[in-house]
């Protein structure tokens, strides 16, 4: 498991773009943020990219209404080629993955996912609390269209 660091922003390139969305556990929660997500990442070239982001949003908010009762933030902190996804809750244990899983066993999968489609990802303290993050590569945007 990665160590609770708070890890730092030195391999973004430029000026980052960012996207802070206040989350709670109402229902419906986790719909509004993949879709954000997604509009936010809009002119991303490689759509199963896009569709592996939205997939790890909903499964960090996930674990934070499962194992927290609730998601405080999404944070996502973009630049040319690096994402950054990280998901805040108030409880501070710390994310433990599976040792096994069973393909029977419901659910389960949030962590294993996260060490299959993100570069990196890890947790550090936020106040009471914790911030799950991930890192994902991303392709070059569209060029705008020019007018």
């Amino acid at each position: 498991m990665p160590r609770a660091t708070l890890p730092a922003l030195t391999d973004l390139q430029g000026t980052p773009r960012v996207l802070r969305i206040p989350l709670s556990a109402r229902l419906g929660v986790a719909a509004e943020a993949r879709a954000r997500t997604a509009d936010w990442l809009d002119d991303t070239t490689e759509r199963a990219v896009v569709a592996d982001v939205v997939l790890l949003v909903s499964e960090l908010i996930g674990n934070a209404v499962r194992h927290a009762g609730a998601p405080g933030a999404l944070l996502l902190v973009r630049d040319a080629s690096l994402l950054r996804i990280e998901v805040t809750d108030s409880s501070p244990r710390p994310p433990r993955p599976r040792p096994t899983h069973h393909p029977a066993d419901p659910g389960g999968l949030g962590l294993f996912l996260l060490g299959r489609l993100a570069l990196r990802w890890g947790w550090y303290r936020n106040g009471p609390g914790k911030a799950v993050w991930c890192e994902v590569f991303l392709p070059p945007p569209r060029p705008s269209a020019a007018c």
